[in-house]
């Protein structure tokens, strides 16, 4: 695809988000490109934040958003975009690179002073932005500008030191048209880190091979204390694998042995520390002096260690120690890219860590986001009148991946694929987090943020015994995941982007212009809570029959949305970080307060108690049969292959599996003799037998 071609991709997908939100172009754009970077650590969660205003001396402030505070590095962003709506590429020249930047900096330098704050409207998220960076004792180790635009540059800008602020250092990305198509058309989340070792002074890392054949090999590492904390210190959270980041945080209490270890007994520290396991796409390693060593690493990803490796760092910066006669155990496992995604969770799951690392970190490789992806692919939605083809909702596993398999397709091929997947019927899994913390009336929940959000949802999908595996308690709960829940998670999107709409629209009525997210969310839990009181429910059902949210019911949310918004920006602790106040069960204790009965003009989309407790019976029963029919269709696919056959004869299967085991996998090498296995038990037993092998290095080509 040329960049031309990228380019009238992207407009149409701005034209169509700036539509559906009532967003001007500008900030439609870096919504949508913020919404594709948030899980490159570079860049992280985007926040919007609409501010212009003016600096000491006349210079002009600007920002469109800003990334909040990454807890495992304490980097802090700020956001601008440039949008052209021109249908060919354009030069983005380097004088307004500059401007676009001084008015981030500028706002970075006034707010440092202490000053801006007072000029800004406490329910601007400026006022909280601005306050976060004048605070002296805020934990901001690096300032990252993000300059993003539709044009190119005739040179790509990397990473760039612009000045200091406070000593902390300010760092600008330049995301142009070329950066962001690199980032549409490839399956990567984030840009990888190319790291050369000599560059830090060092000859290599010290290395051992350990184990491994083919594309996939293991070292065994010593890695200088020094060299560790200058690493993270350039690169931060960018090789920090995303599950790691997602729970770390620089937290004194845990990493006091760690200080005291670097203080007292530094050359004690290989012998006390159970180290780091890292893995990197790929690796240079030559004899430096006779010894080998790694001098490259492509996609340098600490996917266990991450405390140890940020606790470092803090002990030589904030601590003042030397780093002299540290070293760290390393783990270094080479991984293609192509095995990444199921290799690298394994391998941090696994390892021998100082810290607990709880499944949910590993959620994102969860079984449900499977079939989440296979009913979105099968279930249809209700037919309409007029309406020749019925649609479906896309359930996008991984970011960008709806608008990745669209990309190469003809204009004939694209436009049908439009039909069947309409780009307003997409859902991922960090929106479908969000739709379910809400149904569950925890809309602060909702508000924490996307990583943590997602943390608290996939709680309830770990096992509470210690007894039975995370595979049998999924076996367990997978019943009531299923096409009622996904059709359920459809009618909770169609309200919650109804309801965005309806906000946006009152913006010169009633809507001050921001939270819109939170609003949403707290407007929505206490139009749910106001359906069970007494027992009853809210209806979905009726919401996915329709495919839209009725007047009646919009009516409604908004006067409850006007409700939340009061209560949002009036913390009842006499706070002004109203963004903060979302994000605690206080608030929500303070809406429930303002729930009352639900009006006559919405009680036909009430389930009440006695029909509450048959639907949800029915839909268990239901997806119980759906999972005996998906595991038994697996199986079979499984067989037709050659998958059980080649199982069946690997050299290492009967150091896995048992007797028994092996005795039920001869009975499937065949289809035939697949189809006479007719319990469920069974099938699930095979799926058991499969993964577990995979997990020992099996793999059927």
């Amino acid at each position: 695809m040329d960049d031309e071609a990228f380019l009238e991709e992207l407009r149409q997908l701005v034209a169509s988000r700036a539509t559906a939100m009532h967003l001007v172009d500008t900030l439609a754009f870096v919504e949508e490109v913020a919404e594709r970077l948030v899980e490159d650590p570079v860049f992280g969660e985007f926040e919007r934040v609409e501010y212009a205003g003016t600096a000491s001396r006349n210079r002009p402030m600007r920002l469109h958003g800003e990334t909040t505070r990454d807890d495992s590095d304490g980097t802090i962003g700020l956001v601008i975009g440039k949008w052209s709506d021109s249908a060919s590429p354009e030069i983005l020249p380097a004088r307004e690179v500059e401007q676009l930047t001084a008015c981030l900096t500028n706002f970075v330098s006034e707010a440092a002073s202490g000053t801006l704050q007072e000029r800004i409207v406490e329910s601007n998220p400026a006022y909280d932005l601005a306050r976060t960076l004048a605070n002296p004792d805020a934990v901001i180790s690096r300032i990252r500008l993000h300059v993003i635009s539709n044009q190119y540059l005739s040179q790509r800008f990397k990473e760039q030191t612009v000045l200091e602020v406070r000593g902390i250092p300010v760092e600008r990305h330049i995301w142009d048209l070329r950066r962001l198509k690199d980032v549409y058309l490839s399956s990567r989340e984030r840009e990888a880190v190319e790291i050369r070792f000599p560059e830090f002074g060092v000859a290599g890392i010290p290395c051992l091979p350990a184990t491994g054949d083919g594309d996939t090999k293991s070292y065994v590492c010593t890695v200088p204390g020094s060299l560790l904390a200058d690493v993270f210190e350039k690169y931060g959270s960018r090789i920090l694998e995303g599950n790691v980041r997602a729970f770390l945080g620089l937290k004194g209490n845990v990493n006091k042995g760690i200080r005291a270890t670097i203080q007292d007994t530094p050359e004690l520290f290989f012998a006390y520390n159970n180290g780091i396991a890292a893995t990197a796409s790929a690796l240079d390693v030559e004899l430096v002096k006779g010894e080998r060593r790694i001098t490259r690493a492509v996609d340098l990803q600490v996917v266990n260690g991450g405390q140890t490796t940020a606790a470092i760092l803090s002990a030589r910066k904030k601590d003042r120690l030397s780093l002299d006669g540290v070293t760290v155990p390393m783990k270094l496992t080479v991984v293609q890219a192509d095995d990444a995604h199921e290799l690298i969770p394994r391998i941090a799951q696994y390892a021998n860590t100082q810290n607990k690392i709880d499944i949910a970190d590993f959620f994102s490789n969860h079984p449900f986001h499977r079939k989440m992806a296979d009913i979105s692919v099968r279930l249809r939605v209700p037919a309409k009148p007029g309406v020749r083809v019925q649609s479906k909702w896309f359930y996008e596993r991984s970011r960008g991946q709806y608008q990745n398999e669209r990309l190469y397709l003809s204009k004939s091929k694209k436009e049908q694929r439009d039909l069947e997947f309409p780009p307003s019927q997409v859902i991922n899994k960090t929106d479908l987090a969000k739709y379910d913390s809400t149904w569950r009336e925890k809309p602060y929940w909702a508000c924490l943020g996307v990583q943590k959000n997602i943390r608290n949802f996939a709680k309830q999908f770990e096992s509470t015994s210690a007894d039975m595996s995370e595979s049998e308690n999924w076996n367990r709960i997978s019943p009531n995941y299923g096409d009622a829940y996904y059709e359920r998670s459809v009618a909770m999107a169609i309200l919650w982007k109804a309801t965005e709409k309806l906000v946006s629209a009152a913006r010169d009525d009633w809507y001050q212009g921001d939270y819109r997210a939170q609003i949403v969310a707290y407007a929505l839990a206490m139009f749910l809570k106001s359906f069970r009181d007494g027992g009853g429910d809210f209806d979905t059902g009726k919401v996915w029959l329709k495919q839209e949210a009725d007047p009646a019911l919009l009516s409604y949310i908004e006067a409850l949305a006007k409700t939340a918004q009061s209560i949002i920006t009036a913390p009842a602790d006499g706070g002004t970080n109203f963004g903060e106040w979302a994000k605690k069960e206080a608030c929500w204790q303070q809406c429930l307060k303002q729930v009352g009965s639900i009006p006559p003009s919405v009680r036909q989309w009430r389930l009440e108690r006695e029909d509450v407790g048959l639907v949800r019976k029915t839909e268990r029963k239901t997806g119980k049969i759906d999972d005996g029919i998906a595991c038994q269709k697996r199986v079979l696919e499984l067989a037709a292959n050659g998958y059980w056959a080649a199982l069946y004869g690997w050299d290492q299967l009967s150091g896995i599996a048992t007797e028994p085991d092996r005795r039920l996998l001869s009975r499937v090498t065949t289809v035939q003799g697949c189809m006479r296995v007719a319990i469920e038990k069974d099938w699930r037993k095979l799926l058991e037998i499969a993964e577990e092998c995979e997990s020992e290095g099996f793999r059927h080509h």
